[in-house]
């Protein structure tokens, strides 16, 4: 027997806001959820009551008599996998090199993309958003600018699906954590359901703090998709594991947010390598600062001409002086003298 039940009230019209108001005030108390909106194009209305217990009728009825002849349906509501109702809406969707879709996907798979299939669920991460999205296109252009990775970490790992996608990209093992219990199961199955369950390796861990996590750092290339107050309390963290010429890729934060989670990185001795924005949210890929090498002190104005007149240079300056003095000397003999 079903532990949801509806009452549903239709209007052959749109009431004005007062009376809408007292009917959804009368109905309200018969359950825990309503909705109010209008259908038809606008030209009538439809008032739902949801509530895990059956309303009795006559109190229904009693609720409605005070504010005019109006008669309310009241029926359980059907048992339904919501999950799976929510996954039928999701279309498949390209991101740079990668294809993802659901398990309700029946259309062709392209040949020439990384396919993955990743169901909506409870743990984050299918590609839709903005932050997912925009982190593999982010790994995108680190592949096509011939950058090569050998051990790669995703902090925060969700459905798993950035794990998956360094995994396939660079063809090399990878580190996923999550400090949530259900995203680390769901991130398993998905791996297994990818055919990534030797190559990606998931763990429960908050933050970096896993043993093998530590363990196994620096890694040369980070993705942390998580939101940007983490991203700022997680830089020192980053910043041990990172690796000399790594990269990390960081999202989960609004336009607006950029300022703060980059000062918390330049801090740590990080900087902004490349950036990408997605409506009003950011994904920021920061490297090691480079550090110019101690030379030696540029040569001064005097050092530099004693240099030029040393060698071959200093030869030549002598031989033309004593070509002049000789000339001089000629000509002062050949000078007619004073009559006495």
């Amino acid at each position: 027997m079903t532990s949801l039940w509806s009452i549903i009230l239709e209007l052959p019209y749109k009431p004005a806001e007062e009376d809408r108001q007292r009917l959804e005030l009368a109905l309200e108390p018969f359950g825990e959820a309503l909705s109010s909106f209008e259908v038809d194009d606008g030209k009538a209305w439809k008032i739902e009551v949801f509530g895990e217990s059956k309303p009795a009728r006559r109190l229904v009825d009693a609720a409605l008599k005070p504010l005019g002849k109006f008669k309310a349906a009241i029926a359980p509501v059907p048992e339904k996998d919501w999950v799976a109702e929510s996954q039928k809406g999701l279309p498949a969707l390209s991101a740079g090199p990668f294809f993802i879709h659901g398990s309700h996907h029946t259309g062709r798979l392209p040949k020439n993309k990384i396919v993955f299939e990743i169901d909506a669920g409870m743990a984050f991460g299918t590609g839709r958003h903005e932050t997912t999205r925009g982190c593999l296109l982010a790994l995108g252009r680190l592949a096509e600018s011939g950058q090569k990775f050998r051990k790669p970490l995703d902090i925060g790992t969700g459905t798993g699906i950035l794990a998956f996608a360094m995994a396939r990209l660079f063809k090399v093992p990878v580190i996923g954590g999550d400090n949530d219990k259900d995203s680390v199961r769901v991130a398993r199955e998905n791996a297994a359901l990818n055919g990534l369950k030797r190559e990606v390796k998931i763990l429960l861990s908050d933050g970096y703090r896993a043993a093998a996590i530590r363990s196994q750092a620096p890694f040369d290339l980070v993705c942390a998709n998580i939101l940007a107050n983490p991203l700022i309390e997680l830089a020192p963290s980053l910043a041990k594991v990172l690796g000399r010429n790594g990269r990390a890729v960081l999202s989960g934060l609004l336009r607006s947010q950029e300022k703060d989670v980059l000062a918390a990185h330049e801090a740590q001795g990080l900087e902004l390598d490349f950036r990408l924005r997605l409506k009003d949210w950011s994904v920021l890929v920061v490297k090691r600062r480079v550090k110019t090498a101690a030379g030696k002190k540029p040569a001064s104005k005097k050092s530099v001409v004693k240099k030029s007149m040393t060698g071959k240079s200093a030869a030549k300056v002598k031989a033309k002086a004593t070509k002049r003095k000789v000339a001089q000397k000629k000509t002062a003999a050949g000078k007619p003298g004073r009559r006495s």
